[in-house]
């Protein structure tokens, strides 16, 4: 197996009209699976792809997966660069699928990949220097296992249904009472900062079983093996999500396999909030509260995640490509040498 650190991005372009008609011949009227939210393309692919050249010369090969689209800008000779089909990759019986789910679910099976590697979806972006360390020490991922419960905001009923699908089936496998005193000096992290206090008083409540974990929402780092051992353990529940072409309630994510991993004790303790955060933007000042904590670089890396109305979004666009425009102007190895000359 490969070693060292490789990063994995998938992309959709949703405007591209040959995938809106394939997404529309299978899709039902449940409002979700046409949610403009969940497949328009911002146009920050380039910048995602910049923070990676200036900003983690450590990472390996970097795999692009999409269903077979291409940005016209992106070099596919470039030497890093592996472009990845869904049919490359997703068995036959899945495709075609239009769900992060089953395309994150089955990372394992690309060729070539290595047993470390980071996972980006096309809004998380790196914005400042960044070090191999922040992702993966002794050849475990750093991460924080921190006990929290399912929050739910009313603004993605679905999502809240899979996390929940998520610690269930953590819960067949792992007892509360088992991993708090196994875990306990990695629950217990100092490194941890101020979250090692949610931890403690999460340690004196009474609930005798799993009740939830914090999930972020930007770059993580995942192990292969991780994969394959969950895929023993849960193949008739991943394959059943893998069949669902459209996001459902009914699903689990690839939350699962990372919680997974910590609950088997194979990572390192980080107070992994010192370098990310997750901006939602949906409306005019959330882009002015990213603005400020950029300017001020007080993240390495970050999500820019679309909960707009299709209003806001022509407002706030152009804005959003600015502020990353800022921070990375230089053209990356990744794109074409005429596009670098013009």
């Amino acid at each position: 197996m490969k070693t060292g650190t490789d990063i994995i991005i998938y992309w959709v372009d949703g405007g591209d009209p040959e995938w809106t008609a394939k997404r529309d011949k299978f899709a039902s009227t449940d409002p979700d699976h046409r949610n403009p939210s969940r497949f328009r393309d911002w146009e920050l692919l380039k910048y995602l792809f910049r923070g990676i050249d200036k900003f983690a010369p450590w990472a390996g090969n970097v795999f692009f997966v999409s269903d077979g689209q291409i940005p016209e800008w992106l070099d596919t000779a470039a030497p890093r660069l592996k472009i990845i089909d869904h049919k490359d990759y997703i068995p036959e019986e899945y495709l075609p699928v239009f769900s992060a789910n089953p395309i994150e679910l089955n990372f394992h099976r690309i060729e070539g990949l290595s047993e470390q590697f980071v996972v980006f979806n096309d809004d998380m972006f790196l914005t400042a220097e960044t070090q191999e360390d922040m992702f993966f020490r002794d050849g475990m991922p750093v991460d924080i296992l921190m006990e929290y419960p399912i929050m739910c905001s009313g603004r993605d009923p679905v999502f809240s249904h899979i996390l929940c699908n998520d610690f269930n089936t953590l819960g067949k496998h792992f007892k509360r009472s088992e991993y708090k005193k196994r875990l306990r000096s990695k629950i217990l992290s100092p490194k941890y900062g101020k979250y090692f206090f949610y931890n403690l008083m999460s340690r004196i409540t009474p609930f005798p079983n799993l009740y939830g974990f914090l999930t972020p929402h930007f770059p993580r780092p995942y192990l292969r093996s991780s994969y394959e051992e969950v895929w023993a353990a849960e193949g008739n529940l991943l394959d059943k999500t893998c069949r669902n072409r459209f996001r459902s309630g009914e699903d689990v994510n690839m939350y699962l396999i990372r919680l997974w991993n910590m609950l088997k004790g194979n990572f390192v303790p980080g107070n992994i909030f010192r370098h990310g955060r997750a901006f939602f933007i949906s409306e005019e000042k959330d882009v002015a509260d990213m603005e400020s904590a950029l300017a001020k670089k007080d993240y390495r890396m970050i999500c820019i995640n679309d909960e707009c109305s299709d209003q806001v979004f022509e407002k706030v666009k152009d804005r959003v490509i600015a502020v990353m425009e800022g921070i990375l102007p230089d053209m990356s190895s990744f794109e074409k040498k005429e596009d670098k000359d013009a």
